[in-house]
C-alpha cells in the first residue's frame, strides 16, 4: 500500500492513541507490562491498521462516485441560500474542487471522478459555516486502476490536442468523434418502449450506437419536451418522462426532471460515450423571461456542472448559440449566455472542452463567431448542411487563428433533409476537410418521434411534423449506422489525425470535379480521396515520391470492402487515377509500401 508521509503520520498517531487507550487501565506489576504492551501493540497492528486505512468509498479511475451530505439547517431557498464545495486532495497533493448540488429536502450531493489512483481526501466548505452537515465534512475515496475495456476510462476525459487540431483523451490518445444526435433526450423513454421486444427506448438506441462504434452522444438535455411551444398538445402521456423547467425559478418541482436526466447521463457514461450536451437548452428563455438574469444563468450553469461534470462530457452551451441564434439575441441577451458559459468554465475542475453549438454556416463561420475570442472557447461544433462542396467554409475553420479543433456537429439528418447516401457521405467529407469528428442524426431519433404512424402524435418536437413523420425505431435501424462503423474503421487504421486536408491545392492533386473530389494526405506516404460526384471521373495525384512504390485500393463506404487496384512506381511525382468502379461514392486509398499493410476487408461486427 502506497501512502504519503502525512497519511502515514496520521495513521501512526491514531495507532499510538489506540495503544495508550488499551494500556492505560492496566494495573499489573511493572515487570509484566513490557510483554503485555508488546502483545497489545502487535494486536493493534494486525487488527487496527486495516480499519485505520480503510477508505469511506472506493471507485475506479475516471469513474464517478457520489457522496451524500445531510444539511443540519433548513433553508427557505436551498438553491440560492447556501453554496457548498468539496475539495479532493489526491496522492500527489493534486486538488480537484467540485461544487455540490441540492437534491431535495436536506440532501446535497457531490459527484467526483478521481484522475489518479490512490487515496483521495475530501473536505467540504459551505458559505454557512454553522451548518454542521455541510461544512467541514471529510470523507476518503480509494481510487483503483480502471479494469474495464472502455476507452474513456482507460485513457481519461477529453482535452484539445497539442497542435490544436483534434480532441484527445487525457493521456494524449486521439479521440475519434462519432456522435449520434438526441436533441430531445428528456423525452426518450427509459423504462418503456412501444417496439415489440424492446424494454427501453432510450437504452435500445444507446446500445445500438455503441455496438456500431459510436463514441459520442449529442443532446439538448434541458429541452422542456412537454411545453406547449414544443409539443403538439400540452397533454402528458402516462409514461411521459419528467423534465425540469426553470422559467419560474428552481424549486423542488424540477428535481424529478433532473432525476430523469441523472439516470440517462449515467447510462451514457457507463456505456463509454462522451456526452456532448447543451447545459440549459432552452435558447429562447433569456429574452422572454425576466428571471433569467446573468446571475441566475450562471448559478444554473454551476448547478449543471455540479450534477454532470464528473462524467465524460463536452459542454455545447445551448442550441445554435454561436453566434446569436440567427440574430434573435441582442448584446444584453447573449451576455447572459456568456455568463452561463463562464460559470461552467469556472466551476469545471476537469476542464472539459467548451464547444458552443453553432448556427448554420450560412450565418456563422469561424470568421464571424461571437465566441471564438473567449478564452473558454475550445473548438468548433459546426452546423453545415447541403452538399458540403464549398471548400472555403471548411478552409476557414482550418486556417482560423488560434488553431482549434472542429467537428461536423450537425449536418443534414438521415431521412429528414437528406438520404442515407448524403448522411454517410457527410462523415467522409468532414474528415477530408480536417473536421475530425462527425455528428450523425437520424429522423425519428434526433426529434424523438415516439408514436407509431397512424397513432396520436407523440413527438419530442413538432418541428416539421407530421410531414416528416418517422418512427424512432425505424430511425434507429437505418443501415447508415452500420455503414458508419466502416467509416470509423477506415480512418482509425490510417491514423486519421495525421491526414492534412489539401482543399483545392493543385500541387497535391487535380481532379475532373474538384468540389466533389476531396483530398487529404499524410505527407507523401498516404493519400485519401473521397469522390462523390456523378459518373466515374477521377484525376491525378501529385507530389508522390520518385522511385517509391505505392499500393492503391478502392474502398466501398457502403459495405466496408476494399478492392485492390495494384502497386505502381513512377517518376515525375504524378499518378493518373483509374476510373471509379461505379458512379457511386468511393474512397481512393494510396499508401507507400512498407509503411502499412494492404487492407482487404473491414472486420464485420455481429449485427445488433
Amino acid at each position: 500500500m502506497s501512502l504519503k508521509w502525512s497519511n502515514f503520520l496520521n495513521a501512526t498517531e491514531r495507532l499510538k492513541r489506540c495503544i495508550e487507550a488499551a494500556t492505560g487501565s492496566l494495573n499489573e506489576p511493572r515487570k509484566l507490562r513490557p510483554k503485555m504492551i508488546l502483545g497489545i501493540t502487535l494486536c493493534n497492528v494486525i487488527f487496527c491498521v486495516p480499519t485505520v486505512f480503510a477508505a469511506d468509498l472506493r471507485v475506479q479511475q475516471w469513474q464517478a462516485v457520489e457522496i451524500a451530505l445531510t444539511s443540519s439547517v433548513k433553508y427557505m431557498d436551498p438553491f440560492q441560500d447556501v453554496d457548498v464545495t468539496a475539495t479532493f486532495t489526491g496522492p500527489d497533493r493534486k486538488t480537484i474542487i467540485r461544487p455540490a448540488f441540492w437534491d431535495g429536502g436536506a440532501i446535497w450531493r457531490v459527484r467526483f471522478a478521481p484522475t489518479q489512483t490512490g487515496l483521495w481526501t475530501m473536505t467540504t466548505s459551505a458559505t454557512d459555516a454553522n451548518n454542521g452537515g455541510l461544512h467541514h465534512i471529510t470523507r476518503t475515496v480509494r481510487c483503483d486502476r480502471y479494469s474495464g475495456s472502455l476507452d474513456i476510462y482507460k485513457h481519461g476525459f477529453l482535452k484539445v490536442s497539442g497542435n490544436g487540431r483534434y480532441l484527445t483523451y487525457a493521456d494524449g490518445t486521439p479521440f475519434f468523434y462519432l456522435g449520434d444526435t438526441h436533441w430531445i433526450l428528456a423525452h426518450e423513454r427509459f423504462d418503456t418502449s412501444n417496439a415489440p421486444g424492446v424494454t427501453s427506448q432510450f437504452k435500445y438506441t444507446v446500445d445500438k450506437r455503441v455496438s456500431q462504434g459510436f463514441t459520442a452522444f449529442q443532446s439538448e438535455a434541458g429541452w422542456q419536451a412537454r411545453s406547449a411551444q414544443i409539443r403538439i398538445t400540452d397533454e402528458a402521456n402516462v409514461d411521459e418522462e419528467a423534465d425540469a423547467d426553470f422559467k419560474h425559478g428552481f424549486t423542488s418541482a424540477d428535481l424529478a426532471g433532473f432525476a430523469n436526466l441523472d439516470r440517462k447521463f449515467k447510462y451514457v457514461a457507463d456505456k463509454g460515450l462522451v456526452h456532448a450536451n447543451a447545459e440549459i437548452g432552452w435558447v429562447g428563455d433569456p429574452a422572454l423571461f425576466p428571471i433569467f438574469t446573468e446571475a441566475y444563468m450562471a448559478r444554473l450553469a454551476k448547478y449543471w456542472v455540479a450534477r454532470y461534470g464528473a462524467y465524460p462530457v463536452i459542454w455545447t452551451i445551448a442550441q445554435e448559440i454561436d453566434k446569436n441564434y440567427y440574430g434573435a439575441y441582442d448584446a444584453a441577451t447573449i451576455s447572459k449566455w456568456f455568463a452561463a458559459a463562464q460559470s461552467i468554465a469556472d466551476s469545471d475542475a476537469y476542464h472539459h472542452p467548451v464547444m458552443p453549438h453553432m448556427e448554420n454556416t450560412d450565418h456563422t463561420t469561424a470568421a464571424n463567431s461571437s465566441w471564438s475570442g473567449k478564452p473558454l472557447h475550445s473548438g468548433w461544433a459546426v452546423q453545415w448542411q447541403g452538399e458540403l462542396t464549398d471548400m472555403s467554409i471548411a478552409k476557414g475553420f482550418w486556417i482560423a487563428s488560434p488553431t482549434k479543433p472542429s467537428v461536423l456537429y450537425e449536418s443534414a439528418y438521415d431521412h429528414f433533409w437528406t438520404d442515407s447516401r448524403g448522411a454517410l457521405g457527410a462523415a467522409y467529407k468532414a474528415f477530408q476537410y480536417g473536421m475530425y469528428g462527425y455528428g450523425y442524426g437520424a429522423n425519428g431519433i434526433w426529434n424523438d418521434i415516439y408514436s407509431k404512424p397512424g397513432e396520436p402524435g407523440d413527438y419530442g418536437t413538432a418541428y416539421e411534423m407530421p410531414a416528416h413523420y418517422f418512427w424512432w425505431h425505424d430511425g434507429a435501424d437505418l443501415p447508415t449506422g452500420n455503414q458508419l462503423a466502416y467509416f470509423k474503421h477506415f480512418y482509425t487504421i490510417l491514423e486519421w489525425w495525421k491526414l492534412v486536408p489539401r482543399f483545392d491545392d493543385n500541387a497535391w492533386g487535380s481532379f475532373a470535379d474538384p468540389p466533389r473530389s476531396l483530398l487529404s494526405s499524410d505527407g507523401q506516404d498516404t493519400y485519401v480521396v473521397f469522390f462523390f460526384g456523378s459518373g466515374k471521373s477521377t484525376g491525378t495525384l501529385n507530389q508522390l515520391n520518385d522511385d517509391s512504390t505505392y499500393m492503391a485500393q478502392w474502398f466501398n463506404p457502403r459495405d466496408g470492402q476494399y478492392a485492390n487496384i495494384g502497386t505502381f512506381s513512377q517518376k515525375g511525382g504524378q499518378w493518373v487515377i483509374p476510373g471509379r468502379p461505379t458512379a457511386e461514392d468511393w474512397i481512393l486509398l494510396v499508401r507507400k509500401t512498407g509503411i502499412g499493410h494492404s487492407i482487404t476487408q473491414t472486420p464485420r461486427k455481429k449485427p445488433f
